[in-house]
């Protein structure tokens, strides 16, 4: 076969792949934000996390994923506590998979407000974390719908991450710590964690914790974004956090997550839609399409 002739076949694969990769809405991840916060604080124990569990679950479900609970009991400063992971599997056969994670629960208290009289007011929780369940429910609505990628998908709805003591690291991400200890299959080939990932002006840093253990994982996500022209991606290492990848890692998952932790509105009642964006969700969901569809 000539070169040239070869040379073209190559080019039209390299193509015909980069252009079968599915496009994000972020406008439509919007709703699915908007949607959890007109429910009000999802907290522990309150009928709004019900009503969120169910809102996921349901959409989930009318996406044709495979829906489990993992329920879990946990005491928190003396009060005992039902928490529920919402497990959803895309293409349960196929040996290869991706886990991709967010939080769906809310602070009780709002205790970063200026204003100790509001420390104990829940919070709409518009960027943490129906952000990151938003771009979850985004990738389910375009994997049950576009052509099969080449891994199978495991969406974990984690609860619990938020009622955390600042300062004491395990009072925080129960969900993910009770999944990752109880986890019993064949660990993912990478786990993705998202988190406060709506805010307008996005800046997604490496976190220490996930580049020091997964480096090739994060290099990928960020190699990633950078050829989409993603700038919100910054290439620099900054800030120890310890979210819902965290568990992960102790037990051996190749794990890392996407953060954007300079987030002025954190853990206070001005967290509201309004600060979020949709073109933010687009940002980290397409990154993410890219790397659900693209072999490395």
């Amino acid at each position: 076969m000539p070169k040239y002739i070869l040379l073209m076949i190559i080019a039209i694969l390299l193509f015909s792949c980069s252009s079968s990769i599915p496009e994000f809405d972020g406008e439509e991840a919007f709703t699915f934000l908007q949607a959890q916060c007109d429910l009000g604080p999802r907290t522990p124990g309150s009928d709004e996390i019900e009503l969120c569990r169910n809102y996921i679950t349901g959409e989930l479900k009318k996406y044709g994923a495979t829906v489990n609970k993992q329920k879990f009991t946990t005491v928190i400063n003396k009060n005992e506590y039902d928490g529920i992971n919402i497990i959803a599997s895309f293409y349960p056969r196929m040996s290869r998979r991706i886990l991709l994670g967010a939080h769906y629960d809310t602070r009780p208290w709002a205790d970063k407000e200026k204003d100790s009289n509001l420390h104990n007011t829940p919070i709409i929780g518009a960027n943490d974390a129906a952000s990151g369940v938003a771009v979850l429910l985004e990738l389910a609505s375009i994997i049950s719908q576009k052509q099969p990628p080449q891994f199978g998908i495991d969406l974990v709805f984690f609860d619990l991450e938020d009622m955390g003591e600042y300062g004491n690291n395990e009072s925080w991400c129960l969900g993910s710590s009770y999944f990752a200890e109880n986890f019993t299959e064949v660990k993912p080939e990478k786990a993705i964690i998202v988190d406060m990932i709506g805010d307008t002006d996005l800046e997604i840093d490496m976190e220490y914790f996930s580049y020091h253990n997964s480096p090739n994982l994060v290099n990928e996500v960020w190699d990633t974004a950078k050829d989409l022209g993603f700038t919100e991606f910054k290439s620099k290492i900054t800030n120890k956090i310890y979210d819902d990848h965290y568990p992960l890692i102790v037990h051996g998952f190749n794990a890392i997550d996407i953060i954007d932790f300079e987030y002025p509105f954190w853990h206070t009642l001005e967290d509201t839609p309004d600060k979020c964006s949709p073109h933010s969700l687009y940002v980290v969901g397409q990154t993410l399409l890219n790397i659900i569809y693209t072999e490395k």
